[in-house]
C-alpha cells in the first residue's frame, strides 16, 4: 500500500470514528475513544513517513481532521458537563431524602 493510499484510508477511518462517537454520544451512550487514538498515530506516522510533497497535499485533510476533532472535543466537554450536573442532582436528591422525615 502507498504512502498516499495508507493515509487516505487512515482518514477515512478516522472520520467514520469521529461520526460515530458523535451519533453515540448524541444517543447518551458509552464511547471509547481509544481505536481513535491509535488511528490519529497512524495518520501522524503516515504523514511523517511520506515524501514531502504527498504529505503536503493532505494540510486540507488534516485541517479538517482537526476541526472534527475539536467539535469532538465540544461534544465530550458538554455530554460530561451533562453528567456532572445529573450526578449533582442525584446527591442532591439523596442528601434531602435522608433529612426528610419518615413515614410511619
Amino acid at each position: 500500500m502507498s504512502d498516499e493510499e495508507l493515509i487516505r484510508e487512515e482518514l477515512e477511518k478516522t472520520a467514520s470514528l469521529i461520526s460515530g462517537a458523535r451519533r453515540l454520544m448524541a444517543e447518551g451512550r458509552h464511547v471509547d475513544l481509544s481505536a481513535m487514538e491509535d488511528r490519529v498515530r497512524a495518520i501522524t506516522q503516515a504523514i511523517t513517513a511520506a515524501a514531502p510533497e504527498v504529505a503536503a497535499g493532505y494540510r486540507d485533510h488534516l485541517e479538517a481532521l482537526m476541526q472534527a476533532l475539536e467539535v469532538l472535543e465540544t461534544d465530550l466537554q458538554s455530554h460530561h458537563e451533562a453528567l456532572q450536573d445529573g450526578l449533582s442532582a442525584i446527591r442532591q436528591r439523596e442528601a434531602h431524602d435522608a433529612y426528610k422525615p419518615k413515614k410511619k
